[in-house]
């Protein structure tokens, strides 16, 4: 039996992400989306608040909420995982996902929209 690598990846994720920008609010402070998945996201706007204090900050829970390209309102609870500061990046993982924010993240990940606009 053999066996061959077809490809390698030194990523610790196990869900598919999509890329994605969508305004979005962390505890009513504004940010940006960059890419969605089924467990997390991405997102642009991590800031040194003093010296030694990041916003958001690693273990952080907190209320993310967007509006999708349908204008449904979600409300999602969230733990953040990591904070890249120098970026201006952090990521987070669903702690709490209602059933009509799963379907809205489902759809976004799984590009329903772009498959509706195609079958018109």
């Amino acid at each position: 039996m053999s066996t061959r690598v077809v490809g390698y990846t030194n990523e610790r994720r196990r869900d598919r992400r999509r890329d994605i920008v969508l305004e979005s609010t962390l505890d009513d402070q504004p940010i940006h989306i960059v890419d969605i998945g089924l467990s997390g996201f991405g997102a642009e706007g991590a800031r040194m608040e003093t010296k030694d204090l990041t916003w958001p900050m690693d273990g952080q829970r907190s209320e993310l909420r967007f509006t999708d390209y349908r204008g449904r309102e979600v409300l999602i609870l969230v733990i953040i995982t990591n904070v890249f500061v120098a970026e201006g990046r952090f990521g987070g993982q669903f702690y709490e996902l209602p059933g009509n924010a799963f379907d809205v993240v489902q759809d976004l990940v799984m590009q329903c929209d772009l498959r509706r606009a195609v079958a018109k």
